[in-house]
């Protein structure tokens, strides 16, 4: 018997035109758009359907339109008969695979995943911050490179397998450690982001969200929610609100993540939402485990034939 972990997108794989086909197709998709839509005053269904790509790239667009993608995908799978054992969402992902396990509802989760998307493309002012990958190197080379730069600030923020590290910090920095790695014969892609995410920059982000918090009770969730801090599962909701905040400003653990959940013998993953940058980083991290993805019709059915032959 197959066990299944959810995946849930992060930022970065928004596209014109995304899940709109699941959500013509799919009550359960559609739903969960409606709600967005309902409890954001606004048409997020609109903006992931019809919305321009520098619109969807407008972080106060793309994190509820991310988060809205990825729980219409797992809840299209749910309403099919295919649950997840355990989950884990790439930094705003995170939020949907906690409403996803019943720690928080989904009214409560769309209005905070706009809070945490103003928070933080305000905590630094525009042309301030960078990021970028750096691909086929190590961590460790990567860690060594960022504490080599002498002008500005820049740290590791996202371990994302174990030959792609994203750094972030401010532009100066972020320059200087693309130019270490170019002198070093090491490939390095600068990010199209808004902001400088999971780093100290960011803690005027996490404060903010600190004191949204307060007001929110998470319930324990249903199943394990592997987290980004420490890749470690979370079973105790009073522990979530703290874990969040720290996220915004530390990186994403995601090589552990992964290799936790494989520990823990999950041996299928879906990823849920637009795009398919997760199922890659799974394919560059783990051997022996089957990925399948869902973000429109084609996908679903695929994925749906694939788990019930």
């Amino acid at each position: 018997m197959a066990k299944i972990g959810f995946l849930f997108s992060g930022q970065g794989a928004q596209f014109p035109g995304m899940m709109k086909d699941l959500y013509a197709e799919e009550s359960a998709a559609k739903e969960v758009f409606n709600k967005a839509d309902e409890v954001l005053g606004r048409s997020i269904s609109g903006l992931c359907f019809e919305g321009t790509q520098e619109e969807l790239n407008l972080t106060h667009n793309t994190q509820p339109c991310m988060l809205t993608g990825d729980i219409a995908a797992a809840m299209t799978l749910k309403a099919h008969g295919i649950h997840a054992d355990a989950v884990a969402g790439f930094s705003l992902g995170e939020y949907a695979a906690l409403a996803y396990a019943g720690a928080i509802s989904l009214e409560e989760v769309f209005r905070l995943i706009q809070i945490r998307a103003d928070a933080m493309q305000e905590a630094v002012a525009p042309g301030e911050g960078a990021m970028a990958a750096f691909i086929g190197a190590t961590s460790e080379q990567v860690e060594n490179i960022c504490g080599r730069v002498m002008k500005g600030y820049v740290v590791a923020a996202n371990y994302n397998s174990p030959v792609q590290t994203v750094v972030s910090g401010s532009v100066a920095g972020v320059d200087e450690a693309c130019a270490i790695a170019e002198a070093e014969g090491l490939r390095y892609v600068k990010l199209a982001v808004s902001a400088p995410f999971h780093c100290a920059m960011m803690e005027p982000a996490a404060r903010r969200l600190e004191k949204e918090f307060t007001e929110i009770s998470f319930s324990n969730p249903s199943v394990p929610v592997y987290m980004n801090v420490d890749g470690e599962p979370l079973m105790d909701g009073s522990l979530a609100a703290g874990l969040l905040v720290k996220q915004a400003m530390s990186p994403v653990q995601w090589v552990k993540t992964l290799k936790k959940m494989q520990e823990d013998g999950i041996d299928t993953f879906i990823e849920c939402g637009a795009g398919k940058t997760l199922s890659g980083l799974v394919k560059k991290t783990l051997t022996d485990v089957r990925i399948f993805r869902v973000e429109n019709v084609k996908t679903l059915q695929e994925t749906l034939e694939a788990l019930n032959t």
